[in-house]
């Protein structure tokens, strides 16, 4: 891979300080050699009338306005956060084009900005198409995570023709899950990289705060999931199994999208809300066993849910329902569908656990670092290169 004196990075991805997602995980390990031009676009869909999209609309709207008063020394080296004004509405043609005018301007206009210096765009994105080209990058990369035309409130077919059109412009595709480079592309590379796991952040129990956590109140067995809380997650399934087990705990740890009507109320089913990321093994090590009860569809079915690893990396068990990427690890975590089964395999989870089997989860943990993942994406990378451009570190 060629050294920082020769490439930098723009990269169209979600905002920085948001929720953790692989992407930031895996170009955080690049800012030592190169330099990071990080766009945060809108997202996928217009806001809506709930609480989540009016609290997350309404922080872009500030950091516009602010643009975002960020400590420096909170800002990691050789990374510049740009934040161009976007408008909604991204499926209007003309909106698109004059989203691209403002945000090609922002970024060219950047301080720490060279013409000189190669540049290889990254986009988690699947609507940018019309981007590609923009920064006179030498090198395109969709690094695709999501089968984003599936996600709620979405337009399928608008999104669908976007991201066809973008997945035809770039050089290269980095998929997440098997299912999402299953892509009908002829002499294009697709890769395939699964999610990793900041292994010393989950793993290791962090001293006990002063005062007491709320989880230590809520009595075990623990039945714990952190995550964002959306229509994807089955909680018709839970509320049938923590019906049946009073004496079992379900706790939930994240942000939630879901309308209040929808979720589920019981003695024994508890939800804590958003904890930092920094803060979140404190509450994840008080887990007896971790959940992935995510629905089976097009969109659960072509994803590689990250806390997977992480509950990996903590050593607690898993019950998941029959997602493909995690059911390559059927040795090591419980498959179920429909709640008898589910709450069987919650029930072995808790009875069969272990201190060698925690410590075979950890060890597969260790292996799959975000480290490991992103050395991998940088040879990608500078093969790539090398072969377009024939640039190389000399």
């Amino acid at each position: 891979m060629p050294p920082n004196d020769n490439v930098d990075f723009v990269v169209l991805s979600d905002e920085w300080f948001g929720l953790p997602f692989s992407c930031k995980h895996i170009l955080r390990h690049f800012l030592a050699e190169h330099r990071l031009f990080w766009v945060e676009t809108i997202g996928l869909r217009a806001p809506g009338l709930n609480l989540y999209d009016i609290r997350r609309a309404s922080s872009k709207i500030f950091s516009w306005v602010w643009n975002k008063k960020i400590q420096e020394n909170t800002v990691p080296d050789n990374l510049y956060l740009i934040n161009p004004l976007q408008l909604p509405y991204n499926h209007i043609p003309f909106v698109r084009e004059f989203n691209k005018w403002l945000l090609v301007k922002k970024v060219k206009q950047s301080q720490h900005y060279s013409q000189k210096k190669a540049k290889v765009l990254i986009t988690t994105w699947p609507f940018v198409a019309n981007l590609v080209g923009s920064f006179d990058e030498v090198l395109s990369v969709y690094y695709r995570v999501d089968d984003y035309a599936e996600f709620p409130g979405v337009r399928r077919e608008s999104m669908c023709r976007l991201e066809k059109e973008l997945i035809r412009k770039v050089d290269m595709i980095v998929a997440t899950a098997e299912q999402l480079g299953d892509l009908d592309i002829s002499g294009k590379p697709i890769y395939y990289l699964p999610h990793g796991v900041d292994f010393d952040h989950f793993s290791m129990r962090r001293d006990e705060p002063i005062t007491e956590l709320p989880i230590e109140r809520i009595p075990s067995p623990r039945i714990g999931f952190f995550g964002l809380l959306s229509s994807w997650i089955d909680f018709d399934l839970l509320a049938q199994v923590a019906s049946q087990e009073p004496g079992w705990s379900f706790i939930f740890i994240g942000p939630s999208q879901i309308p209040e009507s929808d979720i589920p109320k019981a003695p024994n089913i508890f939800f804590l809300g958003p904890i930092p990321y920094e803060e979140l093994p404190k509450h994840a090590h008080y887990f007896d066993v971790g959940l992935i009860p995510f629905k089976i569809n097009a969109l659960t079915l072509a994803v590689n849910p990250l806390k997977l690893m992480e509950y990996f990396a903590i050593g607690v068990p898993v019950v998941s329902t029959p997602l493909p990427e995690v059911t390559k690890y059927k040795d090591h975590a419980r498959i179920a569908s429909g709640p008898d089964a589910f709450r069987e395999a919650i029930k072995k989870a808790l009875d069969e656990d272990s201190s060698c089997l925690s410590k075979m989860r950890k060890e597969i943990a260790r292996a799959h670092g975000w480290e490991q993942k992103s050395n991998q994406f940088r040879r990608w990378i500078g093969e790539a290169l090398e072969r377009k451009i024939g640039l190389s570190s000399k």
